[in-house]
């Protein structure tokens, strides 16, 4: 989803940049809901209970947003954010996950083809702690992104192993898929929580 502030300002052909028309122009101020986007209920799927994450491309910023809530945005003239929608989906009892996808590209998301999540009991007789294995299929490179309530025990891109981060009062989890030696290459990402 973008958010442009355009008043005031426009494209000039002949000296070949923005230029402002209006000597103080306007912030821009409104907000952004998970419910601005269409068809997010078909893509999220039976069982959705309507939370989101939002990531701000611009700042970097992941947001978690309860259905039906919204935050804030102010731009000041020729100021522009980028935001990717994703629906969280609750893997267990006290873990929920969202893939955000490539997160320096603007369409992070269609960086994901496939995404497959289990979660089992180690030892359900004893009420164990639930694992869950979130499988995605990824096109391209760069910093990959995600959500996740819990920090993950492990991230591997084609079963390697490889690091990651996680910031624990987002939620945000990242890690770099590198450069395939094939086009149109799909990478097998594992997290595992």
């Amino acid at each position: 989803m973008g958010i442009f502030n355009c008043q005031g300002a426009g494209w000039c052909k002949v000296e070949k940049k923005n230029r402002i028309h209006d000597s103080s122009p306007m912030t821009l101020s409104g907000s952004v809901r998970a419910q601005d986007v269409d068809f997010l209920p078909r893509i999220a799927g039976d069982g959705w209970n309507g939370d989101t994450v939002l990531y701000a491309h611009r700042s970097g910023d992941l947001v978690r947003l309860p259905k039906g809530a919204a935050i804030p945005v102010t731009l000041k003239v020729l100021e522009f954010e980028l935001y990717t929608v994703t629906p969280i989906k609750d893997v267990a009892s006290d873990i929920s996950f969202a893939p955000i996808g490539l997160i320096n590209m603007f369409n992070s998301g269609g960086a994901i083809d496939v995404l497959d999540i289990h979660s089992e009991s180690k030892n359900p007789e004893l009420n164990c702690a639930m694992t869950v294995d979130v499988r995605m299929k990824v096109r391209g490179c760069g910093t990959f992104g995600a959500y996740s309530t819990h920090k993950p025990k492990k991230c591997s891109v084609d079963s390697c192993e490889t690091e990651f981060t996680y910031d624990s009062t987002s939620g945000l989890v990242t890690f770099i898929i590198p450069v395939s030696k094939e086009e149109m290459y799909r990478w097998d990402v594992k997290i595992e929580i």
